[in-house]
């Protein structure tokens, strides 16, 4: 079973519009959760928003390590 992980679950937003939002506005992960809501609730999106952040890349296949803000 391949398991996709593309978006915050509490926020219900998807990393390939949370990314091109930080770019656009130079938010960096704790600027685009103030604005957005996402890696404020469980905290389970952070490393992934991270990831994202840093790459490129909105859509993962492995289970990252929680991270905080």
């Amino acid at each position: 079973m391949s398991v996709v992980i593309d978006k915050c679950m509490c926020e219900q937003k998807r990393f390939d519009m949370l990314v091109p939002i930080a770019k656009e506005h130079g938010l960096d992960l704790r600027g685009l959760a103030k604005v957005t809501g996402c890696g404020t609730h469980c905290g389970w999106c952070v490393a992934y928003l991270r990831r994202a952040l840093q790459t490129g890349e909105t859509s993962f296949s492995v289970l990252l390590d929680k991270e905080h803000l």
